[in-house]
């Protein structure tokens, strides 16, 4: 489990007596403290200058051995485009709490990624400084209140503590776990199913359509660690190692912004001692991750020559044969999905929160056509061979293998269906099996 420090990013030390500070609801009783205002010259209410600045003369640590080296602590990151309200900034303390055993886990934000259907951020344990056989990792976390992306693809507004204390009387009534309930009935019946099949979803409260992304940022992270499970013999080699689950501490206590004063009333936030039997309807799970050093397949261009650019995509199109291997289909594979060793050349793919599983899928039949459909190998190759000659003017080039072009003659052809294993069929890939782009 995760929750946010008691010094989120806020020094509480006499040089900041001097603003005035209220405290928010994030989730239920969890609470952090922003300054009522700003800066001098900056606009409190500034989405970019309060997402985007850290004071970094007022960050403290009580333990001096857990301050990172500055080359470290990216201080200039934040969750990119989230809410104004967006705590995960580096420099601030997290806490996490491991999902089976609830053991306390403190650490330190050292930066921060653009925020898209989850927030993904570099951390340092802290407390205790070694988890799993490091000290360093990638924490995933499935916040739905931060995660841009996937409230922009539903057209839902930032979040606010308004909206939130929306959503937690949602819960207290029942709603939400009843409607959970029911959308993963939908789920279990058809694995595509999304709240745009329900004829009236226009017509929801916000309350509502909090707790459908609650929903879906649930069934993300159930998607992903399925399939870092499921690629259990690959992890360390060809996608990185999953070191523990977490979620965020939703029992936190309310922060004081000083010992010997009151909050105002306005400015106190509500808890809830409520219990849901479905935890799922509250919580914000979370993966750590193994810590890759590396840059994306996409960037290729600006960090090894021209004659090593061909190994390094046939290790990428490995490692994606690999994980294909394992009965996964990723529906979000693309050239940023693939960190490079710089060292070894070697690709590991990450990102697999919008996947398909064959266990899921009643025949090899329909497994088949999926994947022709998707076809993930041949747009890897395509998009980082187009980007390559874009940019630089020269390229790398790819061979489909065999199963690609049966697949292609069965499923992707314009006048519809072929049937397989007809001479027909041979003829077709026989004729292409030399083709190179």
């Amino acid at each position: 489990m995760v929750h946010l420090s008691k010094s989120i990013g806020f020094n509480m030390s006499s040089k900041g007596q001097h603003k005035k500070f209220k405290t928010v609801n994030l989730s239920g009783p969890i609470n952090i403290i922003i300054p009522i205002d700003g800066p001098e010259g900056v606009d409190a209410t500034n989405d970019e200058h309060r997402c985007f600045e850290v004071d970094t003369t007022g960050t403290t640590y009580q333990d001096q051995d857990a301050m990172p080296a500055l080359e470290k602590l990216d201080l200039t990151s934040s969750i990119v485009n989230a809410s104004s309200f967006c705590p995960y900034v580096a420099g601030n303390d997290i806490f996490l709490k491991t999902s089976d055993e609830g053991t306390p886990i403190k650490a330190l934000i050292l930066k921060c990624f653009q925020a898209t259907l989850s927030c993904v951020m570099v951390i340092r344990f802290i407390e205790p400084p070694i988890f799993n056989g490091t000290s360093k990792c990638i924490l995933k976390l499935l916040d739905r209140r931060f995660s841009t992306q996937a409230r922009e693809d539903l057209e839902l507004t930032s979040w606010t503590p308004e909206l939130e204390q929306q959503f937690q009387d949602f819960i207290r009534d029942g709603d939400a776990e009843e409607f959970f309930s029911y959308w993963d009935a939908e789920k279990e019946f058809d694995h595509g199913w999304s709240a745009f099949y329900v004829a009236n979803h226009g017509k929801w409260s916000a309350a509502k359509w909090e707790a459908y992304i609650q929903w879906q940022t649930i069934d993300l992270y159930e998607t992903e660690k399925k399939a870092y499970q499921l690629m259990a013999a690959l992890q360390g080699v060809a996608v990185p190692k999953m070191l523990g689950e977490v979620v965020l501490d939703l029992s936190a206590e309310a922060t004081k912004v000083n010992s010997d004063e009151e909050l105002d009333e306005d400015a106190k936030s509500t808890t809830s001692d409520d219990k849901n039997d479905n935890p799922s309807v509250s919580i914000i799970p979370g993966l750590l991750l193994q810590f890759v050093d590396g840059f994306e397949l996409t960037d290729l261009h600006e960090h090894l020559p021209r004659e090593q650019w061909q190994s390094v995509v046939d290790s990428s199109i490995t490692t994606l044969r690999q994980i294909q291997a394992c009965g996964i289909l990723n529906y979000d594979a693309n050239t940023r999905n693939f960190i490079v060793d710089p060292t070894s050349h070697k690709a590991m793919m990450v990102d697999f929160g919008i996947t398909k599983f064959r266990e899921d899928v009643d025949s090899d039949r329909e497994w088949d056509e999926m994947q022709a459909y998707k076809d993930e190998e041949f747009l890897v190759a395509m998009a980082i061979q187009h980007r390559l000659k874009t940019l630089t003017g020269n390229t790398i080039v790819y061979k489909p293998t065999e199963r690609h072009w049966r697949l292609m003659y069965r499923y992707n052809q314009e006048g519809g269906e072929n049937e397989g294993g007809t001479k027909e069929e041979e003829e077709y890939v026989a004729s292409r099996l030399d083709v190179v782009y």
